[in-house]
């Protein structure tokens, strides 16, 4: 997976309404999810479990193609850090998308 370009707000958006979750924002790696979460709609940062990635990462120096790339690390990433939004509904989601200070690599 190449690095991505930011979605933009008006694509988010339009992706929540229409398209299933979870959506990946952030550029140029994923590093937030809009996602259906504990009976809420939210957008979340997401974090990789270090431990986690040094496993990853050693298990694939053992194969017989080892590779590890930054798309692998990034695909460890989990939406349980920081919420930057929150709603009950998704309608209510979007209405918080076109108001709240977007990021600029989102």
């Amino acid at each position: 997976m190449a690095p991505i370009a930011p979605v933009g707000r008006e694509r988010a958006i339009q992706l929540a309404q229409e398209s299933p979750l979870p959506i990946q924002l952030g550029s140029p790696h994923p590093t937030a999810l809009i996602v259906q979460q504990d009976g809420k709609f939210r957008i979340r940062e997401l974090v990789i479990d270090r431990d986690a990635a040094e496993a990853a990462a050693a298990a694939s120096q053992r194969t017989r193609s080892p590779s590890w790339m930054p798309e692998h690390y990034y695909s460890l990433g989990k939406p349980t850090g920081k919420i930057f939004a929150e709603a009950a509904t998704k309608a209510e989601l979007v209405t918080m998308m076109s108001t709240m200070t977007w990021p600029e690599n989102w």
